[in-house]
C-alpha cells in the first residue's frame, strides 16, 4: 500500500468524513449485480483523508499517451442531503453510465470533458485503473485506456498542470 502521497488537495474541496457504511452498501449492491467488486484498501484509505477532493496534482497520461485532468474524486455522501455534490457520488455516477460500462468497471473520479477514471475488476485481485472514454463508448461496449495496474501506482503518476 502507498505511503501518504501529497497531491496538494484544496481543503475547501473536501467533503468531510467518509461514511464506511455507505461504501459497504454500494459494494454489496454492485456484488448483488454480479460485479466482482471489492474496493481497493489503498483507495479507501485515501478517501478517508481526502473524501471527494480536487487535487492540485491532477494530471496524468494513459499508456496510449493521452493526457487527462481530474476534476474531482467521486464521493460517498448522501446524494439526497447534498444535491450539489450528489452528482459526484460513486453510486449515482455508476447508475448514470452503467449501460455504457461492463460488469467490471466502477468509476471513482470525474475527468474534465465527461470521461471517468474507473477501477477495472476484470483481471481479479486488485483492480487496475483505466480511463473510460464517454464519447467513444456505446451501450455495453465501453472504450477504455489503461493508466496503471493499481491505485497506488496511479497516485504516483499524478502531476500538476503546466502553467
Amino acid at each position: 500500500m502507498n505511503k501518504d502521497i501529497d497531491l496538494g488537495y484544496d481543503p475547501a474541496s473536501l467533503l468531510g468524513p467518509l461514511d464506511m457504511g455507505r461504501v459497504q452498501e454500494l459494494q454489496e449492491y454492485l456484488q448483488d449485480c454480479e460485479m466482482p467488486v471489492a474496493f481497493d484498501l489503498s483507495y479507501i484509505k485515501h478517501l478517508s483523508k481526502f473524501h471527494g477532493g480536487a487535487p492540485k496534482k491532477r494530471c496524468f497520461k494513459t499508456a496510449e499517451g493521452s493526457e487527462h485532468h481530474i476534476e474531482c474524486f467521486l464521493n460517498f455522501i448522501d446524494e439526497k442531503k447534498d444535491k450539489e455534490h450528489g452528482w459526484y457520488n460513486v453510486g449515482v455516477t455508476w447508475t448514470l453510465i452503467e449501460d455504457r460500462l461492463n460488469d467490471y468497471l466502477v468509476p471513482f473520479a470525474a475527468l474534465f470533458g465527461g470521461d471517468f477514471l474507473c477501477f477495472d475488476y476484470q483481471t481479479g485481485g486488485r483492480p487496475s485503473v483505466v480511463v473510460w472514454l464517454h464519447a467513444d463508448s456505446s451501450k455495453d461496449e465501453p472504450v477504455t485506456e489503461f493508466v496503471a495496474p493499481n491505485f497506488d501506482e496511479f497516485l504516483t503518476k499524478l502531476y500538476e498542470p503546466q502553467a
